[in-house]
């Protein structure tokens, strides 16, 4: 018991984003319309999405990381740019498991293009282990795909006006990453489409902490509306300590949450530690 204590307390997640629609002064790295990241914890490595150009390779040479030997490939869910990237790892060598909810083939479309994963299930398990599972799965001890994502607060999930194969495209596949720490859980999300509360009560409920330090990734508020001011709400009342809003968070929902509440710029290269 002893040594699972030490272990628990010398725990820590480190966190490199590789693609975002940001870049930072004197970073010099590319950047996108998409998102990826890398995480690291407990001795293992994994690659929360892979943006639209697959950018994310050139930027994690270029910081020293290496990527094409990640234990994993996690998507957030479907869209072209969380998946497009995937063909960087499309040679010929050891597959890294590729961990999606089921749904990630579906056929989807936006203003008359195409915008679903632009991959075929026989492409990718032709280069992946192929895991797809809509239920929460840990991927170390203390880090946790968090699967379908039940909808709590309904108003905040994105009102799509893609379409797909069986309707409206609600996104149902979209889900993220928690971390459990040691006071406290981390969440890293992709786009947020199920709404960013909804996912933070999914953390808490599958890692067994009510306290959430921080919280990193799109938040898919696109313009200041109902919507985004509940969401804004939430997060007020979560008294979050750390939140970084990137990728498809719109810069007046950024400066309206910066009005309340503690924010940081986040833009490729980033880097955070969480114990």
């Amino acid at each position: 018991m002893a040594r699972r204590a030490e272990a628990w307390y010398t725990a820590c997640m480190k966190l490199t984003i590789l693609s975002d629609n940001n870049t930072l002064i004197d970073q010099y790295l590319l950047g996108e319309p998409g998102f990826s990241c890398l995480v690291e914890a407990e001795g293992k490595r994994f690659l929360l999405d892979t943006g639209y150009f697959g950018i994310f390779a050139q930027n994690a040479d270029a910081l020293g990381l290496r990527w094409r030997d990640v234990d994993g490939v996690i998507l957030s869910h479907c869209h072209d740019d969380h998946t497009r990237g995937l063909s960087a790892f499309f040679t010929e060598g050891p597959k890294p498991q590729l961990v999606a909810h089921p749904s990630l083939f579906r056929r989807l479309w936006s203003r008359g293009l195409s915008i679903g994963c632009p991959y075929t299930r026989a492409k990718l398990a032709r280069y992946f282990d192929l895991c797809l599972t809509a239920e929460p799965l840990a991927l170390t001890e203390n880090l946790f795909y968090l699967g379908a994502i039940p909808r709590v607060f309904p108003e905040q999930a994105d009102q799509a006006q893609r379409q797909g194969e069986d309707g409206p495209d609600l996104t149902l596949d979209d889900t993220a990453l928690a971390y459990r720490g040691r006071e406290g859980v981390y969440v890293i999300t992709g786009c947020s489409h199920s709404g960013i509360g909804n996912i933070v009560e999914r953390a808490k409920q599958v890692t067994g902490m009510d306290r959430v330090l921080g919280v990193i990734g799109g938040f898919h508020v696109r313009q200041m509306d109902e919507r985004s001011q509940g969401i804004i709400d939430y997060l007020e009342g979560e008294h979050i300590p750390n939140l970084y809003p990137c990728h498809c968070t719109a810069l007046s929902v950024k400066v309206a949450m910066g009005n309340r509440m503690h924010i940081e710029e986040v833009g490729t290269g980033t880097g955070l530690e969480w114990v």
